[in-house]
């Protein structure tokens, strides 16, 4: 092109950007073409520190909004191209400056450079926990839920299907900063169905800001997908297999397809585990007779994990400033186990009973979402997001008892067979509209409405075979409908103190309106209620490396769906896992103070929880000798936490990562009409460590330790667990190949007792969930490796997460 068409550009620009306070250019190659896609920065010329980044769209025209007055550069690159920087400029706030054109030559052809760099396993920041799943070689060909079971302060109660953070029950699921709404055991199904091939991170967020929903009184837990961001066709794809009381797949494949304004995406995997597992129950009381009873019951267990799960999306960038989203996705999760169930019943110390209880069960979880969002910015630092969501569950969980009676010789009396089912339909609507403008260099307003319709229709029956036919038990068989609607709204104000210390400043207001009718006892739910929600946090930067932060926020807990719903479970003919439509919600106040030292972390926090939910309670009913395991409401849970997050490099190839936590717990609960008190010190500890033993062959050992905890009224005792792994990068063309230990010493499972001689309650329970596994995964990428600098599709729950960090 004419040098002196070169001077048209300018001109022709300012035309173009009618908008005023903005800096703007544009970018062309040796012939004078535009260049799409090229990186542009706007750097102080001071220290060449990054301000702002920017993406030049396709005539090879950028722009940044809302800069400072200062001293200014811009830098812009591309691969292929050279790197070009332009003179120090002078900027004045709110007013329209164009830069002198730059001009990248084609380089010359060179070898290609990988620079790469690994992230921390655990990386602790001011709210959040971050576990870079995609660098944890013990990860690979594991599913979500046991890459949780592995993270630090997070207890996965499978039975019960609950999941705890930091000693707190009430957690909320998010995938890729979005709100799974669904039932909890839905929750641990999927995440037991999603590879963790197909993770990025998983953030363990403690103390959510006013825009976060509030619900959950342990926080959130945020399931971080990988994104690619390569022009043309990429993704990736890995396939696994394990061996130890059984066996496990898990393989997966995702891709990303980016075009101009298009860029399609999706993943799909699949997973089969039939590891087997082994329980054991007993119960010591004292029946009507004054006889001192033992009942201990083993459950040799033998369960088939089969999980199908697809996700695919479309993002549409209708405008410079307008991105429209369709995301869609589905999972068909079955869960069938066969079982033996063993049980003995003695009379002071002389055997009475036996029976044996064969158990066959289907528990099968079907899925389907869809959502539209749309994202409009009005300037860099002004946006507006609407989503809507629709969601439908189905489960379907057929179960068949038969049941062969013993005396205490062992002699045959008789069979009995009992069928249970139950159908659960449930659907989900929810609409959100958030703004976020940035009103002043020191001030930031963000608000938004949300609602949420939701119902089910639960229908349980259990019926027994009495030899010419099956008689219903009225007293476990019962239909129930929900119907529920959440409205929230909320505004937060972050304001910059002065240049170290920040006040983030929120208010939210969520009504609940919740019915719950059952066929045999009318409508035994009727909410209607609203609270607000404040939160305060406070952040002092003393320098580069020392920092302080002090939180305070109110929270909610609501029954989940599934402890609502009533359903029955035998483990054997007295003692049942049941749902609890008594439920109430349960509102906690939490304050938490951290301090960070480059990257240590030190932390504290103090709640009190009131009517706290507990998971898998028992509850004895002595007129019918039945024992239930329940969700329940005690009257308060208190609980102090103590945090180190404490990262060592021993040697430039040994990096460990050490995360402690201390808890306090102290459980107020009325059983029967009798109050009690409860209190346990629990201390738990993580320890990642990671190896380079050369530049493509690695190892990592991964060591959990939970002491003593206690959960409700029931207390449980200490767990260690161990994982190692090996990975050898076979190429850049031929992927990676890894070899993990799971569970090495066989030693994870879970004993919990509850010891109340006043309400005739004496037991103990031991779960085994994990085996011994090896585990051996193969994983590669393909398409298009080479990173062009794509546009940049933010959305609402990512500037969150920026705003939070």
């Amino acid at each position: 092109m004419d040098k002196r068409k070169l001077t048209f550009i300018p001109l022709f620009l300012i035309c173009i950007f009618v908008k005023a306070q903005e800096i703007n250019g544009i970018i062309v190659d040796g012939n004078g073409e535009g260049l799409p896609f090229a990186n542009v920065l706007l750097q102080t010329a001071s220290d060449s520190t990054l301000v702002k980044g920017a993406i030049t769209n396709d005539n090879g025209v950028f722009k940044f909004e809302g800069a400072n007055s200062g001293n200014y550069i811009v830098t812009a690159s591309m691969v292929g191209f050279s790197t070009k920087s332009t003179t120090v400029f002078v900027y004045q706030k709110n007013t329209d400056f164009t830069i002198q054109t730059l001009i990248l030559n084609e380089g010359v052809e060179l070898d290609e450079v990988i620079v790469q760099t690994t992230k921390p396993i655990f990386v602790q920041k001011i709210d959040r926990m971050v576990i870079n799943v995609e660098n944890s070689i013990v990860s690979a060909g594991s599913s979500a839920l046991e890459v949780l079971e592995r993270s630090p302060g997070v207890i996965v109660d499978r039975q019960n299907s609950a999941i705890s953070l930091a000693g707190k029950n009430g957690v909320v699921v998010m995938i890729d900063g979005k709100i799974s709404y669904m039932p909890q055991e839905s929750i641990v199904q999927l995440l037991e169905g999603m590879s963790s091939d197909n993770i990025e991170s998983i953030e363990l967020i403690t103390t959510p800001p006013a825009n976060f929903d509030a619900e959950g009184n342990a926080g959130f837990i945020n399931i971080v997908l990988k994104k690619r961001t390569d022009l043309g066709l990429n993704g990736t794809y890995s396939i696994s297999g394990g061996i130890g009381n059984g066996t496990t797949t898990s393989d997966n494949i995702s891709f990303n397809y980016r075009k101009n304004k298009i860029n399609l995406f999706g993943n799909y995997s699949f997973l089969r585990d039939s590891q087997g597992q082994l329980f054991a129950f007993s119960r010591v009381f004292t029946n009507e007779q004054d006889n001192l009873v033992d009942l201990a019951t083993v459950s040799d267990r033998d369960p088939v994990q089969r999980n199908h799960n697809v996700r695919l999306g479309l993002d549409y960038q209708a405008s410079d400033k307008t991105v429209l989203g369709v995301l869609v996705g589905a999972y068909d999760n079955k869960w069938t186990m066969d079982a033996v169930n063993d049980s003995r019943e003695t009379e002071n110390g002389v055997p009475f009973s036996f029976v044996q209880l064969l158990n066959t069960e289907r528990n099968q979880w079907q899925h389907f979402n869809s959502n539209i969002n749309l994202k409009h910015n009005f300037t860099d630092n002004e946006f507006v997001s609407v989503d809507l969501d629709y969601l439908h569950y189905y489960d379907e969980n057929p179960t068949d008892y038969t049941n062969s009676f013993f005396d205490g010789d062992n002699n045959f009396l008789r069979e009995e067979l009992t069928l249970s089912d139950k159908t659960t339909p449930i659907n989900i609507v929810v609409g959100k509209a958030d703004y976020s403008n940035q009103l002043s260099e020191g001030l930031k307003l963000e608000t938004g409405v949300k609602a949420v319709i939701s119902d089910f229709k639960n229908d349980v029956s259990v019926a027994t075979f009495d030899g010419q036919s099956f008689i219903e038990d009225p007293t476990l068989t019962n239909q129930s409908i929900l119907n529920e609607q959440i409205l929230a709204a909320y505004t937060s104000i972050d304001y910059k103190l002065t240049e170290k210390t920040s006040l983030k400043l929120g208010l939210r207001y969520e009504h609940t309106d919740s019915e719950l009718d059952t066929e045999t006892d009318g409508r035994v739910v009727d909410r209607n209620f609203g609270n607000f929600f404040p939160s305060v946090f406070i952040s002092h930067a003393v320098n580069d490396t020392l920092g302080f932060n002090l939180s305070y926020s109110k929270r909610i807990t609501r029954p989940t769906f599934n402890n609502l719903a009533p359903f029955v479970i035998f483990i054997d003919p007295t003692t049942f896992l049941s749902g609890n439509s008594a439920l109430q919600p349960a509102t906690s106040n939490s304050i938490k103070f951290d301090t960070t030292y480059k990257s240590f972390l030190l932390s504290f926090q103090y709640s009190v929880e009131e009517e706290s939910i507990s998971g898998f309670q028992e509850r004895f009913d002595e007129a019918t000798g039945r024992l239930f395991f329940e969700a329940a409401n005690n009257d308060q849970t208190k609980l102090f936490t103590v945090t180190l997050g404490l990262p060592i490099t021993i040697t430039n190839w040994w990096k460990m990562q050490n995360n402690f936590i201390y808890l306090n717990t102290q459980v107020s609960a009325v059983l029967q009409d009798s109050p009690f008190s409860f209190e346990q010190n629990t201390f738990r500890a993580n320890s990642s460590n990671s190896f380079t033993i050369t530049k493509s062959f690695s190892s990592e050992i991964n060591m959990n330790y939970f002491g003593a905890s206690l959960f409700g009224i029931r207390k449980f005792d200490p767990v260690f667990g161990m994982n190692i792994g090996f990975q050898k990068k076979l190429g850049d063309k031929w992927g990676t190949l890894r070899f993990a230990i799971n569970d090495v010493w066989d030693s994870f499972e879970f004993t919990g007792r509850t010891q109340i001689p006043e309400q005739n309650l004496n037991t103990e329970n031991t779960f085994d969930f994990s085996n011994r596994t090896f585990l051996l995964t193969y994983s590669r990428s393909f398409g298009n490796d080479k990173l062009k600098s794509s546009r940049q599709r933010g959305t609402g729950s990512e500037d969150e997460r920026r705003r939070v960090n």
